[in-house]
């Protein structure tokens, strides 16, 4: 069957990087879980959001003898690297409201370590990387592509999430699945594909970070408590990176602050800025691809991408379910067409209006017809044709299934015996506005080529096997001949 442009770049690119995508995706749904795990551990301190820097330096030059460093993660964790006031060094998570030492750091699972390791660069190192890379992208693609055929399925953009009808479990949730993911997916894949240019420096951050230094001459008798520090006062716990203390009493010793979008240089005397880094949009970019890719800092975003992986496995499955099941559906003949006194023809999309064409192709055949079944854009001048049974669905916005693009100018410029009747049914769905528009269309060309219907066309609402049957029976009864079509004909087709 003759397979649209969306279709084939979209069963190509899933055929290519299917067991990259497949492993991507079981190894992704496992390391969803660990931003899980680490957000549950009890080191999140209620109303940290309203804790400024000034209050937590506070509490810490109260409970410790000396601060090195203070940072909070993408948890909202807070960490310090201290000595206590027993001269014990101290390394973990406190409370920053109290001081008080929650726990040691948070170490890596070596399973989860595993698992990364096989799901970034499936243990090849940088050729693994650029396979998981390209496969990131080739997934994006995919996802693309898949829009263009629920837009062209569903008959335009604003359709795009209304009723799906269900013709089979595959096709359904296939649709179903896609338009849930649709958005986490192109994120993740975007952000995987920004990721794996970066390991190999694509992006050079360093060159784009921008640096402006003040140069300030404070004596060392002018100070100011670090607590009335205005840019302490003014920043908020979860707006930094890190906060490293100076080691000395030197006046050119300061405190660094990592922000999320620049480096800052404070006097540890006066309090005032003396230098400051600009990190980059690069940067910044790169740290908002770590935590969208890895669900870092969010247990609601984790899930989300949990899911997005679980669809993706899914996808993989009923994609090639339906592939196969178009393959099964081909078009086999026992007699040639100039030898036929039945011709049957077929449009079908995705396969279905095929399993119905040969249910009744077999039963003339196997009441000694000689019968010739063949796709819509195959149509020819058939020598000893008398009877043209048209089975075909309609596409998009009204529009011939991809087998049939060409069939209605066929119609207009071959001409068939005069003594050929013709017989239309229309497969579509009530539920859009262009229900069965392409078998009326071909109804309306054949009238006009003087062509004489054999019995009136014939339109199914949602593959319904009833009316099928009355159709069958309508046209069996007309012709003489005993056709019993059963439903397990039609599965078995």
């Amino acid at each position: 069957m003759t397979t649209s442009i969306w279709r084939y770049s979209h069963i190509i690119l899933a055929s290519t990087a299917a067991v990259f995508i497949v492993i991507a995706s079981v190894t992704g749904s496992i390391l969803a879980f660990e931003p899980i795990s680490e957000k549950l551990n009890p080191y999140k301190i209620d109303g940290i959001e309203t804790v400024y820097l000034t209050e937590t330096i506070e509490v810490l030059k109260q409970n410790y003898d000396q601060v090195l460093q203070l940072k909070t993660d993408y948890n909202a964790f807070v960490f310090i690297n201290a000595i206590s006031k027993k001269g014990d060094f101290i390394s973990g998570y406190i409370n920053p409201i109290t001081g008080e030492y929650l726990g040691p750091e948070i170490e890596k699972n070596n399973f989860y370590n595993y698992i990364t390791n096989l799901h970034r660069s499936l243990f090849l190192k940088g050729v693994g990387r650029f396979f998981v890379g390209l496969s990131s992208f080739l997934l994006f693609l995919i996802a693309i592509t898949g829009i263009c055929l629920i837009i062209k399925r569903q008959g335009s953009v604003k359709r795009f999430f209304s009723k799906i009808v269900y013709e089979n479990f595959s096709q359904y949730y296939h649709v179903v699945a896609g338009r849930i993911s649709l958005i986490p997916i192109i994120i993740v894949t975007l952000s995987g594909v920004y990721l794996s240019l970066l390991r190999f420096d694509f992006f050079d951050l360093e060159k784009r970070e921008s640096q402006q230094i003040i140069t300030e001459n404070i004596e060392k008798d002018v100070v100011i408590d670090s607590k009335y520090f205005p840019i302490f006062k003014k920043t908020r716990l979860v707006d930094i990176n890190s906060l490293s203390f100076p080691f000395s009493d030197a006046i050119d010793d300061t405190y660094t602050l990592n922000l999320k979008n620049k480096k800052v240089l404070i006097n540890q005397y006066s309090g005032k800025v003396v230098g400051t880094k600009e990190l980059g949009f690069n940067s910044i970019i790169k740290s908002l691809n770590v935590n969208i890719h890895t669900g870092k800092g969010s247990i609601i975003w984790s899930i989300i991408l949990f899911v997005s992986c679980i669809n993706i496995l899914f996808f993989v499955y009923s994609g090639f379910a339906m592939t196969l099941k178009r393959k099964k559906n081909k078009l086999r003949n026992s007699f040639k067409s100039d030898k036929s006194k039945y011709v049957v023809l077929v449009g079908s999309e995705n396969g279905n209006t095929i399993a119905y064409a040969n249910a009744f192709y077999h039963q003339l055949k196997d009441k000694g017809e000689q019968v010739y079944i063949t796709e819509l854009n195959k149509y020819k001048f058939f020598k000893k044709c008398e009877h043209l049974v048209i089975f075909t669905s309609t596409y998009g916005q009204g529009e011939a299934p991809s087998n049939g693009t060409t069939f209605l100018e066929l119609l207009k410029s071959i001409k068939q015996n005069s003594n050929m009747r013709y017989s239309v049914v229309g497969f579509g769905s009530k539920a859009y506005p262009d229900f069965c528009k392409f078998a009326v269309d071909i109804t309306k060309t054949l009238k006009n080529t003087n062509s004489t219907p054999f019995i009136k066309s014939f339109y199914i609402d949602n593959r319904s096997f009833i009316l099928f049957s009355k159709w069958f029976r309508l046209w069996s009864d007309k012709t003489g001949i005993d056709i019993k079509i059963t439903e397990y004909d039609v599965l078995s087709s």
